[in-house]
């Protein structure tokens, strides 16, 4: 059973469910709001709400490959809205893309072998014509219900077989056998982007090479 912690506001989910998971050591721990002030990204990045935004953290145990866990997470997200109607695309590593292509939401997972931290951000609709959602307008929404709903689907849709859980995130995967621009640190790939490795790097043909990126924050190169 999930315990639920729904806040009005609190600068990060994930800083919540750290402290909640200290005093009370939970083993299914749910961190809800309604308005987050200080999100996190990737690296130093900040995700910054809309009202929306949904953002919620929770901890799990993580996929037996652990850098799968958050393209784990990313396709039962796009399951879970597919279910609704609405179809996403996965931009490597972590972000949601609606069917525009523009960004609509991201996963960050921090953790160890025994349990991950979970911090999901949804934009399931927006007020600035900057950012992508999954519904083209407003409308009322209990975020604390859809937390739970969401973080429940989860729970209940983990994928034990990573070659299955790899086949699925290519499936929805928005730029696959598609120029694109990696950056890591100062460096910048450029190259096809062909697939996922073994431990869910991404494969990029460089030159007729396979080069074999861990990190970095990835665009297409026709929106360079």
């Amino acid at each position: 059973m999930i315990k639920q912690i729904h806040v009005i506001e609190c600068d990060s989910t994930q800083d919540v469910l750290k402290e909640q998971l200290k005093q009370v050591g939970h083993a299914h721990l749910l961190v809800s709001c309604e308005n987050q002030k200080s999100g996190r990204g990737r690296g130093d990045k900040k995700w910054s709400g809309m009202p929306g935004t949904l953002c919620f953290s929770f901890n799990l145990r993580p996929h037996k490959v652990l850098s799968y866990t958050a393209l784990e997470l990313s396709v039962i997200v796009a399951m879970y809205f597919e279910k609704k109607g609405k179809h996403l695309k996965l931009k490597w590593p972590n972000d949601l893309w609606d069917e525009q292509s523009k960004k609509c939401g991201g996963i960050l997972v921090q953790g160890s072998q025994n349990e991950m931290l979970a911090g999901i951000g949804i934009n399931l609709f927006s007020t600035d014509d900057e950012f992508g959602a999954i519904y083209g307008a407003p409308f009322e929404m209990d975020k604390k219900s859809l937390a739970l709903e969401i973080t429940e689907f989860i729970h209940h849709n983990r994928f034990e077989d990573t070659d299955l859980l790899r086949k699925e995130w290519l499936f929805r995967c928005g730029h696959l056998n598609q120029m694109v621009k990696v950056s890591e640190g100062t460096e910048v790939f450029e190259g096809i982007f062909q697939g996922l490795g073994i431990h869910g790097e991404a494969e990029i043909c460089c030159d007729a090479q396979i080069t074999r990126l861990y990190n970095g924050s990835l665009r297409l190169s026709s929106q360079a």
